[in-house]
């Protein structure tokens, strides 16, 4: 009975504890709704974050989401639904809605359409990006 009472005991007090997110805001552009957010390798150990929005096309952050610039060259559209990184980390993806699939292979700093294949309409909202391999 002793363990029993016990056991309740220690579910009482673990159930009653308060936990606290470790979740911090960063300062991404105000009113930007985020649609995707990806980590690439920066090439020195560290880390580029990419954040896809649903109208203000693709942000960096290259000090962990305490500053956002615009790297928006060559998208011919700015609602990014989807992100992608390929696997050894040279090149990043961005899926729009509508317009297709962009390349960037340094940084984002410029995009390329690579949508040739998909026709127009729904096929050309890309919600969604996955890497088999290297493929």
């Amino acid at each position: 009975m002793k363990k029993i009472f016990r056991f309740l005991a220690v579910i009482f007090i673990i159930s009653n504890c308060v936990l606290h997110a470790q979740w911090v805001q960063t300062n991404i552009p105000s009113g930007a709704k985020v649609n995707a957010i990806v980590s690439a390798p920066n090439g020195s150990g560290g880390a580029n974050l990419f954040a896809g929005t649903l109208t203000g096309g693709v942000f960096l952050s290259t000090n962990n989401g305490t500053n956002w610039t615009a790297v928006n060259n060559g998208l011919t559209r700015y609602d990014i639904y989807s992100l992608s990184v390929s696997p050894d980390g040279s090149k990043l993806f961005a899926g729009t809605g509508g317009v297709g699939m962009f390349l960037s292979t340094n940084n984002g700093t410029s995009w390329t359409s690579v949508s040739d294949g998909l026709t127009n309409g729904f096929t050309r909202d890309i919600r969604a990006i996955l890497f088999n391999g290297k493929n």
